[in-house]
């Protein structure tokens, strides 16, 4: 198993790796790592609060979302690496720029900071939404989840590195230039130095070609039972059922893992007076556990199929929520992140996999935009609401309120795999 399992990695082919490089800088950079841990902080010593905090996620979550469906049109007709690489260039300008905010007159930084979000956000739709359907394009049947799975595993392994960096490098800047600690300047220059270790990125994907997917290709996928049964191959009305399906699923079931992304740094350092080093350990070692657990994705989705796959991983991720809600304790809560993150790479990997094949290649850019836009709306939902909620209600009712959303849209997902012509039904086992 483990030698198939190698032998297929093998296969990855030159555009697949140079993604990869990218997806690794992300990871290590912005996507959990460095700017993961680091953001809220350096806001709080800003001297911003938690209802600030809210906006300028929901900004940035926002300006996701409204972009996504246009990205996803002008991957179709620019090309799907223009697109990403075009992204990778804004998402270096907002984060290069956010960590400047300190040279802005106060009496409009906060919406300087607003500002930064907004090329950050826009550029990760260009990129995000584009990503699947260029993988879609470079790969085969063959190593298809593989890749996926590698592509899940990536951003959660970087950003353990990323965490670790992020949680002692405030300390180290500190310390050489005699700066206070609890300041926003140590925060400030670990943020500046994130940004410009991806700019590397931008020269990876530069590297890549433009993909297409050949007519043996298509008819090969076309013959998945699954995509046979959901939708006709590549006709020429859109399949807004299924598309709307993905759409609904995703926007409940992000809204837990949106929660506890947003604020569970904000919740260690301000609720359980965590330090930054520790904050950043566990955030780590919630990312590297995901990163291996999304490795087993192929795997896993071999035996159970992609479907019963984002089933069993959306109920565990439900589960791993109690510990959170139910003690106030920095060990519980580490527990419950590690928990989260592992179930929802492994959750992502084979959501990316089952949405992309259920539909006929011209449409999945459209697939892409619509539940990344769908994600994208959750978290800002999830990011805007917690602002005001958790000072009122406190954290344990407002990660129980995410929990139960992640719950409704895993209901949703199952019912549809329970009605014929779902993934259930035709027994879809993966590839």
């Amino acid at each position: 198993m483990i030698g198939n399992y190698l032998r297929t990695l093998r296969l990855f082919n030159r555009n697949v790796r140079l993604y990869l490089v990218s997806g690794a800088l992300i990871g290590f950079t912005t996507a959990g790592g460095i700017y993961g841990v680091l953001l809220n902080l350096y806001l709080l010593r800003l001297g911003y609060g938690l209802e600030f905090i809210g906006i300028i996620s929901a900004t940035g979550a926002i300006s996701f979302a409204a972009f996504s469906l246009p990205a996803g049109a002008l991957g179709r007709r620019l090309g799907t690496r223009w697109m990403m690489t075009a992204g990778m260039v804004l998402i270096v300008v907002g984060n290069i720029s956010l960590p400047l905010a300190e040279f802005v007159s106060s009496s409009w930084q906060a919406e300087y900071l607003l500002l930064t979000r907004l090329p950050r956000a826009m550029g990760f739709a260009m990129y995000m939404v584009n990503a699947s359907p260029f993988l879609m394009g470079a790969t085969s049947a063959q190593e298809r989840t593989h890749v996926f799975a590698v592509q899940a595993a990536l951003w959660p392994l970087a950003g353990f590195a990323g965490s670790l960096a992020g949680g002692f490098l405030p300390g180290f800047f500190s310390s050489i230039l005699a700066i206070p600690a609890d300041g926003p300047e140590p925060y400030r220059y670990t943020l500046f130095v994130a940004g410009a270790l991806l700019t590397p990125a931008v020269w990876a994907l530069l590297k890549t070609n433009e993909v297409g997917v050949k007519p043996q290709q298509e008819n090969e996928e076309s013959a998945e039972p699954q995509q046979a049964k959901l939708v006709s191959g590549d006709s020429a009305s859109a399949p807004w059922g299924a598309i709307v399906f993905i759409a609904l699923v995703t926007l409940f079931q992000t809204a837990g893992f949106a929660g506890i992304q947003t604020f569970f740094n904000v919740y260690l350092d301000e609720s359980l007076a965590v330090s930054t080093g520790l904050i950043g350990t566990l955030t780590a070692t919630g990312q590297l556990f995901g990163g291996i657990a999304a490795l087993a994705t192929p795997v896993l989705a071999a035996r159970l199929g992609h479907a019963r796959l984002v089933l069993w991983g959306s109920l565990g991720t439900i589960f791993c929520f109690i510990p959170l809600v139910a003690l106030s304790h920095w060990g519980m809560a580490g527990l419950a992140f590690v928990g989260i993150s592992a179930l929802t790479t492994i959750r992502f990997a084979a959501f990316a996999v089952y949405q992309q094949e259920m539909i006929g290649t011209r449409w999945r850019s459209m697939m892409s935009g619509a539940t990344s836009m769908a994600s994208g709306l959750s978290f800002s939902t999830i990011s805007l609401v917690g602002g005001y909620l958790v000072p009122s209600l406190g954290y344990s009712s407002f990660f129980f309120l995410s929990a139960a959303l992640t719950a409704l849209g895993t209901i949703i997902f199952w019912i549809f795999n329970r009605v014929p012509g779902g993934a259930f039904a035709t027994k879809f086992s993966g590839t």
